[in-house]
């Protein structure tokens, strides 16, 4: 170590730049900057404000036309299905009585608008009830909804089948947005008509974006 000392001081005096390159060589490395606090707080910080960007980037449409995009808030702990609260409102153009969608399909309308926010009544309210179409050939029915919304007052001689699309045909709602299939069919207490339990491809609790017709 003396030695060393030694040689080291002699080159400082007499070859400077041998001396200073042998010093850093010797001098511990500085801290790697992926070790550094401050910038692991910032990667932190930027992964926090990607993540809801990154969850949501599947069930964002690529161009939306007509339509207004706002994101679902999160109603824990209760997760109610009745009706959804969204981060747009009379700032963004949103009125009440509009379409709500998510991936083009039908899930109710726009019922109160604040500000910045607005309320969405679902298709599982059981207050919501509107005029669809049933089938290919466009059979009358009625939707009403419900923790288990239904397609009621069928004509009974209709031929209504298992995966027949169930689509809007109510007035103030674009015409022909899919709602869902046919589940099953069965007949009315009062058997005077048909009816039928409906699918949903989506799981309202998992919708955290939606389009709101202008």
């Amino acid at each position: 170590m003396i030695v060393c000392v030694a040689i080291l001081a002699i080159l400082i005096f007499f070859e400077p730049v041998y001396g200073w390159r042998l010093r850093a060589w010797l001098s511990p490395k500085p801290m790697a900057q992926a070790d550094d606090p401050t910038l692991n707080a910032q990667n932190e910080v930027l992964q926090a404000q990607l993540a809801p960007l990154q969850s949501v980037a599947a069930q964002l449409p690529k161009n939306p036309k007509g339509e207004i995009r706002a994101m679902v808030y999160l109603q824990y702990p209760f997760g109610f299905k009745n009706e959804m609260l969204v981060n747009a409102g009379s700032n963004e153009s949103v009125a009440v009585g509009k379409a709500v969608v998510f991936q083009g399909i039908f899930m109710g309308s726009v019922t109160q608008v604040f500000p910045d926010s607005a309320v969405v009544q679902t298709v599982f309210d059981p207050n919501f009830k509107m005029p669809v179409r049933v089938g290919a050939r466009g059979y009358d029915a009625l939707f009403t909804g419900g923790v288990n919304p239904k397609a009621i007052s069928i004509a009974k001689d209709l031929a209504i089948q298992n995966g027949d699309i169930i689509y809007t045909a109510a007035p103030g709602f674009p015409y022909g947005l899919p709602v869902g299939t046919v589940n099953a069919t069965s007949t009315s207490a009062d058997n005077l008509f048909q009816e039928a339990s409906i699918n949903f491809i989506y799981d309202i609790n998992d919708v955290q974006t939606v389009l709101i017709e202008r």
